[in-house]
């Protein structure tokens, strides 16, 4: 069970470092000079846009101990289950706080976005239904995984050198 977590925190720990350097611009460049769908969600809510920024140095702190923690897992460390614990704690604190923000502020700038550009006026609440339920399936997903992982690591003992 230590190699399969071990394994997920490495490969989700260098997805969350590959995503966190790559959309560093976004966060910190100026954004009226750049384009895309982020950018002007982030453009449209200056508090969304601070939030965001804010947490890019809580992320790549987590995505490093994660990252290293499934290292530490997969060599059968006690210190490192504890960090992945932890881990496991901040991804559910985050998970929850992730559902709060898409919520208030991805999902119904998304609606409006995607709505806009329906032609079809039969299609538009297939559009909205589709938005609302791939955004609550990630919230579900983005919860399950730190959860699955926590319980799964209190229950795995590791016993020292």
């Amino acid at each position: 069970m230590l190699q399969i977590i071990g394994g997920l925190y490495i490969l989700f720990g260098s997805f969350g470092l590959v995503s966190i350097i790559s959309n560093s611009s976004l966060y910190f460049a100026p954004l009226e000079a750049q384009t895309g769908f982020m950018a002007e969600m982030l453009r449209s809510n200056a508090t969304f846009a601070s939030i965001m920024r804010a947490l890019f140095i809580p992320g790549l702190l987590y995505a490093v101990l994660q990252f290293t923690s499934g290292i530490g897992l997969l060599r059968a460390s006690p210190r490192a289950r504890k960090i992945a614990l932890g881990c496991a704690l901040y991804g559910i604190a985050a998970a929850l706080f992730t559902a709060w923000l898409t919520v208030t502020y991805t999902l119904p700038f998304t609606l409006e976005h995607t709505l806009e550009k329906v032609k079809n006026p039969d299609r538009i609440e297939t559009m909205r239904s589709f938005t609302l339920v791939s955004g609550y399936f990630k919230i579900a997903l983005g919860l399950f995984y730190p959860l699955a992982a926590f319980i799964l690591l209190k229950r795995t003992k590791i016993r020292p050198y």
